[in-house]
């Protein structure tokens, strides 16, 4: 009992010293729920409003996951994109997934929804402000990775390019410094040293850790 407690507070020490909040604004607005969108006959999405005959409404799954699903004008169940987060670029629909750390490019064939995971380069050019720090970089044996803070507002992008899942993982620290965001995956780093990726402070083979040094 005593080892459970001790490591409850550990947990929430680190997670108090954080500076950490998910105020911050993604780099693209989220579709809110109760958000309409359309597609267009030239294979674009766009925002829009009752008065389109027709759109797609935003609403958020009652289960866990909190995924997003989309309803017909008569309030009929018409898909879901299996992302908690989704933004218009350049007329393209990309939804993101805080539970696998993945980006997806949705379209519609004689209406049924398409899905294309976004590759490495996709990302990189929609997200220039920030590092995309790939899973597979963290050492194969520690589960470590060590960065270089080279400006004052250090933005990382961690992006999933295995096939781990990442359900209840979070971003905690005891000395270091960040703002979090909407989308899991970003920080905003604002003081050097070490942050742990982890499912509740979990390092098992189900559910390791992953450690960025930021030096």
């Amino acid at each position: 009992m005593k080892r459970i407690l001790f490591t409850l507070v550990l947990f929430l020490g680190i997670s108090l010293s954080a500076i950490a909040t998910d105020l911050e604004k993604a780099p693209y607005k989220n579709i809110n729920e109760g958000e309409k969108i359309t597609y267009t006959e030239e294979g674009h999405w766009v925002l829009t409003n009752k008065k389109s005959k027709e759109y797609f409404t935003k609403q958020i799954s009652s289960g866990t996951g909190s995924y997003s699903e989309f309803y017909s004008p008569e309030g009929e169940f018409l898909f879901s994109t299996g992302c908690t987060y989704e933004f218009i670029y350049e007329g393209n629909l990309i939804g993101y997934s805080n539970h696998d750390l993945k980006f997806y490019q949705f379209w519609m064939v004689d209406g049924i929804l398409q899905r294309n995971e976004l590759t490495f380069e996709e990302i990189e050019s929609m997200f220039k402000d920030f590092k995309i720090v790939k899973i597979s970089d963290f050492s194969s044996s520690t589960n470590s990775l060590k960065l270089k803070k080279d400006k004052k507002h250090f933005k990382i992008l961690l992006w999933n390019d295995t096939d781990r899942y990442f359900y209840h993982y979070g971003f905690t620290s005891n000395n270091a410094k960040f703002n979090r965001y909407p989308i899991k995956g970003m920080l905003d780093i604002t003081k050097k040293g070490m942050i742990q990726f982890s499912h509740f402070g979990d390092n098992t083979k189900e559910n390791p850790w992953f450690i960025i040094l930021v030096r």
